[in-house]
């Protein structure tokens, strides 16, 4: 049975987008060159998969329904850091969004787990440039346009990507919100206590 390289991740609003990818295209105009991740549509990564498409469609069940209860909130970006044995460049969530993304991978890998193994992303963050040499890393972080970040986006779900190996890139498969219900555990009212 084929199998096909599935992507979860968050992914900004269209506006969220397009100020990544001027920032991208910002880092590409300091280096002169194309880098890893330059074309690369924003996001943050939950997981990467390889499904057949019976075990997505599980999968997207599994996922409807656990995230049903899941809220929605802004993240926000407050600052630029790098990992530099990888030569990345990214905007890091603040410490309440950091918690909240989190939050909402372990919820997803749960779901995934009861189907296939998965690998979840242990630090979200967005990338603006990944496989940069350590020279051109230590230039983009000098520089002014990486010095300060104020960013948000609205976090109400999740996108699935299939991989499409002709055109080297993900593309969107489809969206899972999360659907902000109240747990029927979670009922109000009162606690009637036992007395003797």
């Amino acid at each position: 049975m084929e199998k096909m390289q599935i992507s979860i991740v968050f992914q900004p609003c269209e506006n969220g987008v397009r100020f990544v990818a001027s920032l991208k295209q910002a880092a590409y105009r300091l280096l002169e060159a194309s880098y890893s991740s330059y074309r690369s549509i924003a996001h943050i990564s939950i997981c990467n998969l390889l499904l057949s498409e019976r075990e997505v469609d599980v999968i997207v069940r599994r996922l409807r329904e656990g995230l049903k209860y899941e809220h929605s909130q802004h993240v926000y970006f407050d600052r630029f850091a790098s990992y530099p044995s990888s030569g990345t460049l990214y905007m890091a969530p603040t410490v309440y969004a950091r918690n909240f993304l989190k939050g909402k991978i372990r919820k997803i890998a749960e779901e995934i787990r009861q189907v296939v193994p998965v690998r979840p992303s242990a630090d979200p963050h967005l990338t603006i440039g990944r496989g940069l040499e350590k020279d051109d890393l230590e230039r983009l972080t000098n520089a002014a346009v990486f010095q300060q970040i104020d960013f948000d986006f609205f976090c109400n779900g999740i996108l699935l990507r299939k991989f499409n190996p002709e055109k080297k890139h993900y593309e969107p498969l489809l969206e899972i919100p999360f659907g902000g219900e109240e747990r029927p555990d979670a009922a109000g009212g009162q606690l009637a206590l036992p007395f003797t």
